[in-house]
């Protein structure tokens, strides 16, 4: 039997000698020879039913438009969860030059990334999402699919692992809701566009009426580039979340299908420019194609009418009979640019884009039913092609007209031990886990992060991290104490999942033995503080082991770190924490490394973010660079809002903000209370607080938000 060096689809491999093997030594290591390109399609017919008994003479491939001879095919049948000819418990496969097949024992590996920290997330799409995935895991999901569920808000390990477990996984989509983002989001009510704008208005003068314009031209295209940039580091981010899933999944055999259900991923401005996340686009694909995994991507925002003119839009055509078509113009081509960055994902990594769809169950079945195998073809590239880092073009072509081929579309020209960056010497399984999804997380962290800033300290990120008590292995000590020791590593990331600003530490954390019901019942926390060297978006994640069962969780969040030099209004620290009869509450703050765990008294504890009927919640929370005009107070308003079940449940209004006096007026540090009804529901919210500053100008304004939970 002919034997070929394996490789995963479209890896960019060294051709092994050929040799003659058994069966059964598959996987044998064999001398490296010459270089293979190795590349997986699936075939079609019209019905979108999959081909599978064409042979290699059904194909023709090219690089950058060249023939290229097929130096090997074969066909790979993913077995179904209930096929009797599966043998249980065998990871085996069989291959031949030729015309043979290989079977997999596995079931499917099937990722889903749902985009709800998008600046552009809807209330209908995340509902749309969440129905669909509801559908999938009770009617689509086979007893051995191996499926995991990351958001891009936020996110513990827990909810990120592969299970086949339909409880659990039922358990995190019921969870999905719409939230207004904060950061560096325009706002944003959940609606498929922005409200539309009056920019000339008539106001009441000496001289009579006087039409007045609210921006100019100029003014109008540096604020929508700048809304655009914004956008952009959101894209950034979501594409962090991809590329942190394409890190767990490049370990795994074979092909593997992730799914992308996003309201939106453009990579161009509204007037065209291209924005730097391009690049990323190209690199993360790049990163799929070498980890064989199929990008499915789907616009979660289904049939919409660009062209409809709704109440809350505020446009008249008293003045200018056209004014709607403008509007219904930049809509539609909003609509395309939102698209291009998920078609882009799709078609360079052989999936599909799903749009225009109601019900998103129906595209993710029939991305699904395509994937019961797939052919591999190989062939011999020149020496040119890995002369440099330049994209090379593939495409395969069947000689059929009524089949469809979905494929890869290329590669950059570098061989795969040079693609993958080696590891730092000295990295534990602590950062292991912080750059790639755990097998098996073992502890479940709640994780409360967010930006500050002293003139002392400069920037940092704030954490409080919530462990369970039932995670944490206490050991026997003299004289009635019990002893934990655990070990941390936390740092930013950037949209490259690039370590940027760490620390690593390990903390013995001894307590009375009277204390561990109390532990049992309430957990820990730990608190601390990384600091951050340059100003950007960054994944904060934190993974902590303890030592004694060996058990590993991590956690993560996007946290903003604004350039306070530009001096930009900027709200931050918003944290939520249980208030005593008094008002007075503990707000996160430096801790020394040796007191950073502590023992909550209560679930309402700013770590864990739970609270009962009738109590009383505070939300402290820090605002940087308001505008000072003399010796007078800066001119504030605060709006809080509520948010159940991804409504709107409280519509603040602006108020006053009532400053106490501070040390540093650029540098505020402000609080709210908020009484929790006896009658409220149950559930999860969202508490956003919007800080306007007037003396800056009314459209001068930041948000942050943050979720809590009302328990019983």
């Amino acid at each position: 039997m002919n034997r070929f060096f394996r490789c995963v689809p479209l890896l960019v491999c060294a051709l092994a000698l050929v040799a003659t093997v058994n069966a059964q030594d598959d996987e044998d290591v064999v001398k490296i020879t010459s270089r293979l390109v190795q590349v997986d399609a699936v075939v079609t017919d019209k019905d979108g039913r999959q081909v599978t008994d064409l042979t290699a003479a059904d194909f023709q491939i090219f690089q950058d438009g060249k023939p290229q001879k097929i130096t090997g095919f074969t066909y790979v049948p993913l077995r179904a969860a209930d096929d009797p000819q599966k043998k249980q418990g065998s990871d085996s496969t069989r291959v031949t030059s030729t015309t043979g097949r290989r079977y997999s024992a596995g079931g499917r590996v099937i990722t889903f990334v749902v985009d709800d920290g998008n600046c552009r997330a809807s209330t209908s799409g995340i509902r749309a999402t969440r129905e669909a995935l509801q559908k999938f895991v009770n009617e689509q999901m086979l007893p051995d699919d191996q499926v995991a569920i990351y958001q891009t808000r936020a996110g513990s390990s827990m909810f990120q692992q592969y299970t086949s477990d339909k409880t659990q996984l039922l358990r995190s989509v019921g969870r999905l809701r719409w939230y207004p983002n904060a950061g560096g989001c325009p706002m944003n009510d959940g609606s498929y566009f922005d409200r539309a704008r009056v920019n000339t208005m008539s106001i009441q003068s000496v001289t009579g009426l006087k039409n007045i314009s609210e921006e100019s031209p100029d003014e109008r295209e540096r604020r929508e580039l700048s809304e655009d940039r914004n956008r952009d580091n959101q894209v950034s981010g979501t594409l962090g979340v991809l590329r942190y899933a394409l890190r767990g999944l490049e370990r795994l055999p074979g092909r593997k299908v992730m799914f992308l259900m996003s309201d939106g991923m453009p990579y161009r401005a509204r007037n065209d420019e291209m924005l730097d996340s391009i690049f990323r686009f190209r690199d993360l694909t790049e990163m799929a194609n070498r980890a064989a995994v199929v990008i499915n991507s789907i616009d979660v925002r289904g049939s919409m009418d660009p062209s409809m003119i709704e109440a809350r839009d505020d446009v008249s055509t008293l003045g200018d009979p056209l004014a709607t078509e403008a509007i219904v113009s930049g809509r539609r081509k909003e609509v395309v640019n939102t698209q291009d960055g998920l078609a882009f994902l799709a078609n360079e990594t052989g999936g599909r884009f799903d749009k225009n769809q109601d019900y998103l169950d129906k595209p993710l079945a029939r991305a699904l039913a395509i994937e019961k195998g797939y052919y591999l073809v190989a062939y011999e590239p020149d020496d040119d092609t890995f002369k440099g880092k330049n994209f090379n073009k593939i495409e395969i072509k069947v000689g059929r007209s009524d089949l469809t081929i979905h494929s890869r579309t290329g590669f950059v020209g570098v061989v795969d031990e040079a693609a993958k960056k080696p590891a730092k010497t000295g990295d534990s399984e602590l950062y292991e886990a912080i750059v790639a999804p755990l097998p098996n997380a073992g502890m479940n962290l709640g994780l409360t992060a967010y930006f500050g800033n002293t003139s002392a300290e400069g920037s940092f990120v704030r954490s409080v991290i919530y462990l369970s008590g039932g995670d944490i292995t206490f050991t026997d000590e003299p004289a009635g104490m019990k002893k934990a020791v655990v070990d941390v590593v936390a740092v930013t990331m950037d949209e490259k999942n690039q370590v940027v600003d760490e620390f690593t530490r390990s903390h013995t954390f001894k307590v009375p033995a009277t204390a561990l019901p109390q532990i049992e019942k309430h957990g820990v926390v730990y608190s601390a503080d990384v600091k951050v060297t340059k100003p950007g978006f960054y994944n904060y994640r934190v993974a902590i082991r303890d030592a004694n069962s060996k058990r590993i969780g991590t956690a993560s969040q996007v946290v903003e770190v604004p350039d306070l030099k530009k001096n930009k209004l900027f709200v931050s620290g918003l944290v939520v924490t249980e208030a005593d009869s008094q008002g007075k509450f503990a707000a996160p703050k430096p801790v020394d490394p040796k007191s950073a765990f502590a023992i909550p008294a209560s679930t309402g504890a700013a770590g864990i973010r739970q609270f009962r009927r009738g109590s009383v919640i505070a939300y402290p929370y820090d605002v940087y660079n308001a505008k000072v005009v003399g010796a007078a107070k800066p001119n504030l308003t605060v709006e809080v809002n509520l948010y159940y079940d991804g409504k709107l449940l409280i519509d603040g209004q602006p108020q006053p903000a009532d400053l106490q006096p501070q040390k540093d007026w650029l540098r505020i540090s402000d609080f709210g209370y908020m009484k929790i009804n006896p009658t409220s529901p149950l559930g999860d919210y969202i508490l956003e607080v919007i800080i306007r500053d007037a003396a800056a100008g009314k459209k001068v304004l930041s948000s942050q938000t943050i979720d809590f939970q009302i328990i019983d």
